[in-house]
């Protein structure tokens, strides 16, 4: 492993051990509630479709967050299978899930894919609600390194497939112009 890679995975494993680290049973429920919630971008989907409902039934306006959601989902777990990592608790048999343990590969996280998707698409269709929305996003994407099933990489790598999903949903929509 060269130089680079070496120390980029020191920091992971660092910033995992500190994240993980951080025990309090407040936290710790609302932390395995977002994870639960956001499972398959169930969340922010039924974010989408409540606005939907309240807010005119304009159908751009459900369409786009399903849209980038769905896309997220898609190239996180397609992703997955070209990588194969080892989940954190595989990698090190001292870490102790505080959920129920994944079986698919730990990069990307398809969790944080969808959250940042849903959260970003979301924000900018409703942008009155955007920083509670983006808040939401990342504090269920943080949820998977705090719970031990994922490296702060995964995480980051999930969300920038979400972010790129939402952009692109947008962009096709015209909801960017």
């Amino acid at each position: 492993m060269n130089g680079l890679a070496q120390k980029i995975r020191t920091l992971d494993r660092a910033v995992f051990g500190a994240i993980f680290g951080l025990k309090w049973p407040p936290l710790t429920s609302m932390m395995r509630a977002l994870t639960v919630a956001g499972t398959a971008g169930a969340t922010w989907g039924f974010i989408a479709a409540g606005a939907f409902l309240l807010t005119g039934l304009e159908l751009w306006r459900l369409l786009v967050p399903w849209s980038a959601i769905v896309i997220s989902w898609l190239v996180a777990e397609g992703t997955k299978h070209l990588f194969d990592r080892a989940r954190p608790y595989v990698s090190d048999t001292a870490i102790a899930p505080l959920i129920k343990t994944p079986s698919s590969s730990s990069f990307p996280s398809g969790h944080s894919a969808t959250a940042a998707a849903g959260s970003v698409a979301l924000a900018v269709v409703y942008p009155a609600f955007a920083l509670i929305l983006l808040i939401g996003g990342c504090l269920t994407a943080l949820s998977r390194v705090y719970l031990g099933v994922h490296y702060p990489v995964d995480v980051l790598a999930g969300f920038c497939i979400g972010i790129l999903a939402a952009l692109g949903a947008l962009a096709v929509s015209g909801a960017l112009a």
